[in-house]
């Protein structure tokens, strides 16, 4: 599977998925969540099957979730409204 991991940074938790994604022989892409355009390129240029999405900052482009299945992952408690959550 073609699995774009989108974040703000390269963290303890986007590098586990990204080692044990690969290591489960999926084709794994990270790209730093830096603005729409590059969002939208990256996933215009990998052709993700499905998006990944820890700690993201700020919302997906609606022009990239309305065509690809994306999952933010944000572990945390109810209610987090800390500095990363959306």
């Amino acid at each position: 599977m073609r699995i774009l991991l989108l974040t703000h940074t390269f963290n303890s938790l986007t590098q586990r998925l990204f080692v044990d994604l690969t290591a489960r022989e999926h084709e794994v892409s990270v790209e730093l969540d830096i603005n729409d355009s590059v969002t939208t390129e990256a996933v215009t240029l990998f052709r993700p099957h499905l998006i990944l999405a820890p700690y993201l900052r700020r919302a997906i482009p609606e022009s990239v979730w309305r065509n690809h299945v994306c999952l933010i992952v944000h572990p945390g408690i109810v209610g987090d409204r800390g500095a990363s959550a959306l």
